[in-house]
């Protein structure tokens, strides 16, 4: 053959190859809304070797195939238009998005609080709250309470009673979490005080006539667990240490209101280990544990709750992904190198169930967690830029374990996007062990859900998680 008909072919051929190449897929999946916003942000998806522009202007496109442009927008109704290129051939698709005029909407009716009285008893699970407000995941706890507790009730607003804690301190708890109950409510007088070391605990016992309502709270510098009890006047004359400890310093108590007592345990070291606060027949119980003897990997037990699951899938990404499936595989990720290094890993989630919230704390009091964490993603801002990893904490002292552990995110390549203390998440509330939880990253944003979507960047992640607990660990084991 010669060297012409050598060329006439390969112009054939690369001929018939371009003729055959398919139109480059195009979908807008995000930014149409009507708004009274001056911009919006039209995000797109395509392969993800195309090209893509948003009214004629080059946007990037990410190795999910999404992209995304910031449009401003006149008043009314405005066209744009989306083109995504590929081997010489383009598609082309428009939308209409409306601005609207702003308009002020009329205050939405607000529940009103009837005045009643009578008594209920607490159901298990039961918890007080501060007040009436809420948020999506409710109002702002102050913690469980045992079941069996007797609370007068004064008032009646929406799902929720307000109670008399003592002359005066109220307190609101979920009416699904009490019963009704004739069961008289009185102040009494506290009785003698007494804290032995019980193994792997420091048990804390005040002797009380009836079960009384209750909360406790933690202070740092120094560390300390404070618990109030409501309806109890002071008559304990005595405080009877039995041992040497090994975690609780001293207890001591003061009367805070005419039927408030408060109890005071200081602690011995900085990094508190966890504590439970129940009744044993009439006596309020704190189990404050103690430090674990070893703090190498393979002999503790971490907790790892896997965000969402089941027909639950939290946030949604441009791409297509959703949240529960990357919390699982980072989840699985982090278990698989915890577990290679000697750690025992408890699951509070499986693969394709979803388990209530409360049975998730279950799961991890009844396998005896030294630790644990709970892995979500974020979602919310703007798309079109990286938003980064946070990390959040109920208890105070908490607070240096997550802040380790959003260390390590940012270390694995990610913006800071905060470290949150009080935070209102279920998982953060048990106060029987170090606990956090982890956003990891924005599945709303184009760049982070791209390094979700990249296996290599996810084990990134998950050995810089690893790496955050053994930092918080050689902290801990620095300071016994």
């Amino acid at each position: 053959m010669t060297m012409l008909n050598k060329k006439f072919f390969a112009i054939i051929i690369a001929s018939v190859a371009l003729i055959a190449q398919a139109q480059p897929s195009l979908e807008i999946v995000g930014g149409t809304r009507p708004t009274t916003s001056s911009v919006t942000r039209i995000v797109g998806k395509t392969d993800p070797a195309a090209t893509a522009t948003v009214n004629g202007v080059a946007a990037k496109v990410y190795a999910t195939g999404c992209f995304g442009a910031e449009v401003a927008l006149n008043q009314g109704d405005n066209v744009i238009t989306v083109e995504s290129t590929q081997g010489g051939k383009t598609t082309t698709k428009t939308v209409t998005v409306v601005r609207q005029e702003k308009t002020t909407a009329a205050p939405a009716a607000q529940p009103v609080m009837r005045d009643v009285m009578f008594n209920v008893t607490t159901l298990p699970g039961a918890f007080l709250q501060y007040g009436n407000g809420t948020d999506r995941l409710g109002g702002s706890k102050m913690g469980y309470i045992d079941e069996g507790i007797a609370l007068k009730v004064v008032g009646d607003y929406a799902n929720l009673y307000k109670v008399q804690l003592s002359a005066n301190r109220f307190a609101y708890i979920q009416k699904e979490y009490v019963k009704m109950d004739n069961v008289d409510v009185k102040t009494v007088n506290s009785s003698s005080i007494s804290y032995s070391n019980m193994g792997k605990s420091d048990r804390v016992s005040i002797s009380l006539p009836s079960k009384l309502p209750y909360y406790s709270w933690t202070q740092l510098d120094p560390t300390t667990i404070c618990v109030e009890i409501f309806g109890a006047m002071c008559n304990s004359n005595w405080i009877s240490q039995h041992g040497e400890l090994g975690m609780v310093d001293y207890v001591d108590f003061r009367q805070v209101d005419s039927d408030v007592f408060q109890v005071v345990i200081k602690l011995k070291k900085k990094y508190a280990w966890g504590y439970d606060v129940y009744y044993r027949g009439n006596s309020l119980t704190v189990d404050v544990k103690h430090t674990p003897t070893s703090l190498a990997l393979k002999d503790l037990t971490i907790g790892i709750d896997a965000g969402h699951g089941g027909e639950y899938p939290g946030a949604i990404g441009h791409s297509g992904l959703d949240e529960k499936t990357i919390n699982l595989q980072l989840v699985m990720l982090v278990k698989g190198m915890l577990e290679a290094k000697g750690a025992k890993v408890v699951l509070s989630r499986s693969e394709d169930v979803d388990v209530a919230m409360s049975k998730r704390k279950q799961i991890f009091k009844e396998a005896g967690v030294d630790l644990a964490f709970a892995i979500h993603n974020n979602s919310g801002g703007s798309p079109l830029v990286d938003m980064g990893s946070s990390t959040y904490y109920k208890h105070i002292v908490n607070r240096e374990l997550a802040a380790v552990m959003l260390k390590h995110l940012v270390a694995a390549g990610h913006k800071d996007a905060g470290l949150t203390g009080n935070f209102n998440f279920s998982l953060n509330m048990p106060t029987e062990y170090p606990n956090c939880l982890l956003e990891v990253l924005f599945m709303s944003s184009l760049p982070d859900e791209e390094k979700l979507c990249n296996p290599a960047h996810c084990k990134k992640i998950a050995a810089e998680v690893v790496a955050s607990l053994e930092e918080y660990l050689l902290k801990v084991k620095a300071e016994k």
